[in-house]
């Protein structure tokens, strides 16, 4: 009976600690194929668009859900993604495009700013003509929000983005997981 507790033990402890080191529980790719409202407080100027369980936000001459895509770039005033219930988030892809507003050109950049907690921990700065799709390594993992700026029109598409489980949730699972195992050999 000892030896059937422990094996249940030693399983439900694999379990748990593959359940901890894990991270993403929910993948989201937003699109902007079918654009919902888009919130604008008129006494701030302040807008807010959500999609996919994200939520974009900044001054409302900052982007806009355009032509099956988000376009921003109509100022250098930054806009940001974050996930609607608050939380960390991985950023994994996106399409980017240069958007002609009338100024600028192809050689004009987008700044991507990884943040947490307001702390800057990933930035990258890309030219709007380079290459259509960027990839994001571990270093955009465990973000609270992104910030994009650019400094001519440029278009996003596809972002594709997971939110992070918390550490403690994880943890709580796996020792309940424990617990259950433990229980069902002892009885």
């Amino acid at each position: 009976m000892i030896k059937n507790f422990l094996s249940a033990a030693a399983v439900a402890a694999a379990l748990a600690t593959t359940l901890c080191a894990g991270g993403s529980a929910q993948a989201a790719v937003l699109t902007f194929d079918d654009p919902g409202v888009i919130d604008i407080d008129a006494s701030t100027g302040q807008a807010q668009y959500s999609e996919a369980g994200f939520r974009l936000t900044g001054l409302a001459t900052s982007f806009l859900p355009l032509d099956l895509r988000l376009v921003g770039g109509f100022d250098p005033t930054p806009f940001s993604l974050s996930l609607a219930d608050g939380g960390t988030f991985s950023l994994r892809s996106f399409e980017l495009d240069f958007f002609d507003l009338g100024f600028g050109d192809a050689s004009s950049e987008l700044t991507i700013t990884g943040l947490l907690d307001g702390s800057v921990v990933a930035s990258r700065s890309v030219n709007l003509g380079g290459p259509g799709a960027l990839l994001f390594g571990d270093d955009w993992a465990r973000l609270g929000e992104v910030s994009f700026s650019g400094t001519a029109g440029f278009a996003l598409d596809n972002i594709n983005a997971s939110a992070v489980s918390a550490p403690g949730t994880l943890l709580l699972s796996g020792v309940a997981l424990l617990a259950l195992a433990m229980r069902r050999r002892v009885i």
